[in-house]
């Protein structure tokens, strides 16, 4: 409730600065900035989902310099986008799970080093209190704030063009008529990450003539995490009826997840939880034919490198928060799901107990995603 409490504090204080000191949305013909700040704080999902806003000003915008203001965990996001200048950390105590958040000290450090770059425009996708103080102190002499749409649109005035998150942060840019052509999220993967994910596979003894799936079992959010034995249930599946080959991926601390699922199964299974690094992560899944998992930040980056998709949703609103691209599936448990926390109101088990195995078997039937071509077998010799 607290949380929810600040983060509409802080869309109105971010509103109420807009408003009363940035109230030109719309530039001018001859406006061209030559240096542009876009400001997205929050996880590493998000911040993916955000990227076409980084290829559209580049198209509006082809010799300014674009500099992210982003958390130290979705900094790999931002260095692997092929039109952002500049990555500044900035860890937001709101929105840090792992780690130290920035100090004041540094905090008050950041805002005269942002004083110096001297910005033309300053692109607010998702901020907290400090970068509000921040635009207060007019960093910059025009602003474009996602939150006085948010605001806006709960007011009934200025409307959001669609649901999903990456439409939202591309109307910030609309409002202003700066052109948004660029709809897909992106995270790219080089010839060289090809190359080290077919070595690092070959460790395993992948074959290349079998379909390989990544499953993503964990979520920091427990609620968001579909059940061990279906999950079991389903790879056992995957391996008897497609022969697939079964990878799960994950960070360290989901390791114990990803064991008690192998000890509920009956096949063979590869884990590779905590082994890689966000950029050695999407050149795997790049590499896979399939990625299955929870709502999370690698379901994304599955994604954003091409990997059919499918996604799985008890809390959050996959219409909004969903996978983006036309390789992109999602199931929900209940669509009424609003559970927040660590209980769910519809029993122990939450809502992601609503999705049978059967589900997602059906929707990997029905999208014709396995068998498939031998995709990931020309992937990594590009």
């Amino acid at each position: 409730m607290f949380q929810n409490a600040t983060e509409i504090l802080t869309l109105i204080a971010s509103t109420a600065v807009q408003w009363l000191f940035y109230r030109k949305r719309w530039f001018p013909k001859d406006f061209v900035p030559e240096r542009i700040l876009v400001i997205k704080l929050d996880h590493l999902g998000d911040v993916l989902l955000a990227t076409p806003v980084f290829s559209n000003l580049r198209r509006a915008y082809p010799n300014a310099e674009l500099h992210a203001l982003t958390g130290a965990w979705s900094r790999v996001v931002l260095e692997r986008h092929p039109d952002v200048n500049k990555i500044i950390e900035y860890n937001s105590p709101t929105f840090c799970r792992t780690g130290q958040p920035t100090s004041f000290r540094g905090t008050f450090q950041l805002y005269r080093e942002l004083r110096r770059q001297k910005y033309d425009l300053m692109v607010e996708l998702r901020s907290d209190w400090w970068t509000v103080c921040f635009a207060f102190g007019r960093l910059t002499p025009k602003r474009l704030s996602r939150a006085a749409l948010q605001i806006a649109n709960r007011l009934g005035f200025t409307q959001f063009s669609g649901t999903h998150e990456t439409t939202r942060n591309l109307d910030v840019l609309k409002q202003a008529g700066i052109p948004a052509p660029v709809q897909t999220a992106i995270f790219s993967v080089t010839v060289e990450d090809q190359k080290w994910a077919s070595d690092f596979l070959a460790t395993y003894q992948i074959e290349r003539q079998r379909p390989l799936v990544a499953i993503h079992p964990g979520s920091p959010i427990a609620l968001k995490r579909w059940l061990p034995d279906r999950y079991a249930e389903l790879a056992d599946w995957l391996i008897a009826q497609k022969r697939a080959q079964i990878l799960f991926v994950g960070v360290t601390d989901e390791i114990p997840i990803v064991m008690e699922i192998q000890a509920r199964m009956r096949g063979e299974s590869i884990n590779i939880a905590g082994n890689t690094t966000l950029t050695q992560l999407a050149s795997i899944l790049h590499t896979c034919n399939v990625f299955i998992g929870n709502d999370s930040g690698p379901m994304h980056l599955a994604a954003a490198v091409g990997t059919q998709t499918i996604g799985l949703y008890g809390p959050g609103d996959p219409t909004r928060f969903g996978p983006a691209g036309v390789k992109c599936q999602t199931i929900r448990g209940r669509p009424d799901c609003p559970c927040v926390g660590t209980i769910c109101r519809f029993g122990k088990a939450g809502c992601m107990s609503e999705i049978q195995v059967t589900d997602v078997i059906q929707t990997l039937e029905t999208a014709a995603y396995l068998p498939l071509n031998n995709k990931h077998a020309s992937a990594v010799t590009n």
